[in-house]
């Protein structure tokens, strides 16, 4: 029953801005006008904040190129003000499924669990829906293949997919995110994992 409910809210998300790029002049001039306030942005902003409860799932592409979920976990987030979302309690083994060097596999799946910090922006009040950019995720010094190198976790921003909603008569919560891949030494290392993968939260209704 969950995973219908957030299968609705995101084709809702979906559906939103699909509409929004399909509009002609006329209507966008009339969107301009109907642009929310700062003030219904910050009322909105403020109406998502606190703590949240829920699902972190990791989406990969199957043999028929489709999405489809691959593991979750529960884990809890918080918005703490209108820029900032922090998701907790990350087991670091979510975060390597992309990775094919074994060494570097293994050396991040034994870290403790870890946070993603994420930038949020209201861009509509009815439904509320927000822009979601994660900021890398700097995992510090690890030892993989014999060498000791500075290593992260990159996030993409792609403002048509990484974004996220509120529905206000469920008081539930769900977003969208991009792992891009892994940042060795501040390069951007693709030999070491094989691309994006899917990432959504799902919350439970809030109390």
């Amino acid at each position: 029953m969950k995973k219908n409910k957030l299968l609705i809210l995101f084709v809702a998300l979906i559906a939103t801005l699909s509409f929004s790029s399909c509009l002609n002049d006329d209507y966008d001039e009339q969107a301009k006008r109907n642009r929310p306030t700062v003030e219904e942005l910050k009322a909105a902003s403020h109406t998502i904040q606190g703590l949240y409860r829920g699902k972190l799932s990791r989406y990969g592409l199957n043999e028929r190129e489709q999405l489809e979920r691959k593991d979750s976990v529960n884990t809890t987030w918080e918005i703490k003000d209108d820029t900032t979302l922090i998701i907790k309690n990350i087991p670091t083994k979510m975060l390597t499924a992309s990775i094919i060097d074994t060494d570097l596999k293994q050396a991040i799946e034994a870290l403790p669990n870890q946070e993603i910090k994420c930038a949020i922006s209201v861009f509509n009040v009815k439904p509320i829906l927000f822009y979601i950019a994660p900021y890398r995720l700097d995992l510090g010094k690890i030892t993989y293949g014999g060498k000791t190198h500075d290593v992260a976790i990159a996030f993409l921003f792609k403002n048509n997919y990484t974004y996220g909603g509120y529905d206000a008569d469920r008081k539930v919560l769900g977003a969208r995110l991009l792992e891009a891949g892994m940042v060795v030494d501040g390069v951007f290392d693709k030999s070491v994992s094989k691309g994006v993968d899917y990432f959504f939260l799902a919350s439970e209704p809030r109390v």
